[in-house]
């Protein structure tokens, strides 16, 4: 589960987050109204990572609170919430989505911030694709000999990139995944055609790794999503 602290003073907009968030089903969301009351919250819920707005009228806004944080020494995850990015200071928030936006946008970047902070990490270290086995830690694909000969053992080194890209297959494999989806775990930005092209380009990396076993194909649909059959 993923337990998510808002820190917004619009409560209509907090509820609406929480509410969709929590839908899900993988989701524990916390709401504040200002930074006092986020700070409070930060030792008693224990958050994995915090979405906060910057103004907050009268009270501790967003930045104040994002200062004290860092100043403890907390290195938590922080996605800030602005329609006007000339309020972003340095403060040390790690992204920044821009409003309006829509909350499956927002998921997209909080599990994307997660899993570059190495938090709430359960996925399985290796899969089998084919004949493949894929080693998620080292980044790399081995394929056995046909006749079970370890010497004859084969080991394809892949990106970083293409590995996770690879790993976010995996989890669905056989299932459509959608492509804002990966751009957004991956790149932190689910809407941008260069990164699109950049998921193509690691989309035919990974088909020339695989080609040895022809049972094992990536397939892409236009505008849609990519299928890892194996």
């Amino acid at each position: 589960m993923i337990r998510l602290l808002i820190v917004e003073d619009d409560t209509n907009l907090s509820f609406l987050i929480k509410k969709k968030l929590e839908k899900q089903g993988d989701y524990i969301v916390e709401t504040a109204a200002n930074g006092t009351e986020g700070l409070r919250c930060l030792s008693s819920f224990r958050p994995d990572i915090i979405v906060t707005d910057l103004e907050m009228g009268d009270a501790m806004d967003g930045n104040t609170m994002i200062e004290r944080i860092r100043k403890a020494n907390n290195d938590i995850p922080i996605i800030v919430l602005t329609g006007k990015l000339e309020f972003l200071k340095q403060s040390g928030a790690n992204m920044y989505l821009k409003k309006p936006f829509e909350v499956q946008q927002l998921d997209l970047n909080v599990r994307s911030l997660l899993q570059q902070k190495g938090i709430g990490e359960d996925a399985p270290k290796t899969y089998k694709i084919g004949r493949f086995t894929f080693d998620t830690t080292a980044r790399r694909l081995i394929l056995p000999p046909s006749d079970g000969n370890a010497a004859e053992e084969q080991e394809i080194r892949i990106t970083p990139t293409g590995a996770k890209v690879l790993e976010m297959l995996c989890r669905e494999m056989g299932s459509c995944v959608d492509r804002k989806k990966i751009q957004g775990s991956i790149w932190g930005d689910y809407d941008n055609e260069s990164i699109s092209h950049n998921l193509d380009v690691q989309i035919d990396k990974l088909r020339g790794a695989l080609k040895a076993d022809p049972n094992v194909s990536i397939e892409i649909l236009k505008k849609t999503g990519i299928i890892l059959k194996g």
